[in-house]
């Protein structure tokens, strides 16, 4: 399979002049501008001028590296003697004007078929579970995984470093994340993809800064706006390829505390105190968790605010947390170890509160290492 792609002219002549080791390089754009062929671009001219490359995708919702949701982290060897052939995206083509009006046609039809640069995607060295399709209300995730996964190359001896992001930059919320993830990251170039006011806006602060250099591509031109629907068969793809081989396995309640989740922290509540729970309710009450002057429950339908009120107030409590069954169900969930690390992503398929576990989908002999499981906003289902 031909996994080329196609490149603006001036792509190569600014490779050119960063492309040299111990180099971070940071691309920022809007949607649809060529991002991340760019970043594909520098990877495989890096590659092929000997150095040892680490691609932090950010895109938490079109991932190269890694599955959707996750930022990851790739080290690429250097290409043996340069070879095209072996070059982490496959190379680019030629790229004169003459080819480059005669396939345009054909280059712009494909909204019905796969987009070319989308069908080499790599498995990540590591990577870091945000649990959502996008940095909106996921600000911090966004920027403790970016920092998190361009340390975990630089620890892996990668010489150079490159570093994709969303789309997302028209908003201050925007314009705030990306700015401190300049300050976090420390990039030496700054590669902004098109010149919009939004990048404008990022960048202007950094402009007498020394130490990093702003640079300025048009947008590719072969480029073209995705569907919504293109995106989302793109991210279905990724999921389906990433649970391929996954199973159903068992964890006990017991084994592992939650984060970014106010259950599987606290004192289980026995049989008693859920019938206590049930009457003051006046709902049923599946389950129940105990912390510091707090509770966590699963009721089996949504509570009124004032049964929780009245629940708060009667027990002296200061926070009353209540969910449905449907809180948990085909949730997207990051799987850490007692190092810290993020083993997988796997989905939750059935809670087991009579018995205290739970089954998740998720890569094989995977189960039993489970510390910590971080709840995602995202919930998976095979029609997504």
């Amino acid at each position: 399979m031909n996994h080329k792609y196609r490149i603006n002219p001036d792509w190569k002549r600014l490779a050119s002049l960063i492309v040299m080791p111990n180099q971070r390089v940071l691309v920022l754009g809007t949607s649809d501008a060529g991002k991340s062929t760019f970043c594909r671009y520098l990877t495989d001219y890096a590659c092929k001028a000997s150095l040892k490359v680490a691609f932090v995708d950010a895109d938490v919702g079109q991932s190269q590296i890694g599955p959707p949701t996750t930022i990851g982290m790739k080290l690429f060897e250097p290409s043996s003697e340069g070879a095209e052939s072996h070059l982490p995206f496959g190379g680019h083509e030629n790229d004169t004007t003459d080819q480059e009006n005669s396939n345009m046609k054909s280059e712009q039809i494909g909204n019905t078929q796969k987009n070319r640069s989308d069908e080499l995607y790599h498995k990540a060295d590591v990577f870091y579970f945000v649990g959502a399709l996008s940095p909106q209300r996921n600000l911090l995730p966004i920027l403790t995984g970016t920092r998190l996964m361009v340390d975990a190359g630089l620890n892996a001896g990668a010489d150079f470093t490159v570093i994709d992001t969303t789309g997302y930059v028209h908003d201050g919320a925007a314009v705030a994340l990306k700015q401190q993830k300049i300050d976090l990251i420390r990039p030496h170039h700054l590669v902004c993809i098109g010149r919009s006011k939004d990048l404008e806006r990022i960048v202007a602060c950094y402009n007498d800064l020394n130490f990093l250099t702003i640079h300025y591509l048009p947008p590719h031109k072969l480029v073209r706006t995705k569907s919504s629907e293109a995106r989302k068969r793109n991210r279905k793809a990724k999921f389906e390829a990433y649970f391929a081989d996954s199973e159903r396995q068992t964890v006990p309640f017991g084994q592992i505390r939650g984060a970014r989740t106010s259950f599987f922290n606290g004192r289980i509540a026995n049989q008693k105190e859920i019938e206590i729970l049930t009457r003051l309710t006046e709902e049923e009450i599946i389950y129940a968790e105990w912390g510091h002057r707090s509770v966590s429950l699963i009721a089996r339908r949504n509570l009124p605010q004032s049964a929780t009120k009245s629940l708060k107030n009667y027990l002296s409590l200061s926070f009353v947390v209540a969910e449905t069954l449907a809180y948990f169900e085909q949730r997207l969930v990051g799987m850490v170890d007692e190092a810290g690390n993020t083993l997988a992503i796997g989905i939750i398929e059935k809670m087991n509160f009579q018995n205290q576990n739970l089954n998740i989908r998720c890569e094989p002999s995977i189960a039993a290492k489970i510390k910590v499981l971080q709840f995602g906003d995202y919930r998976y289902t095979e029609k997504q």
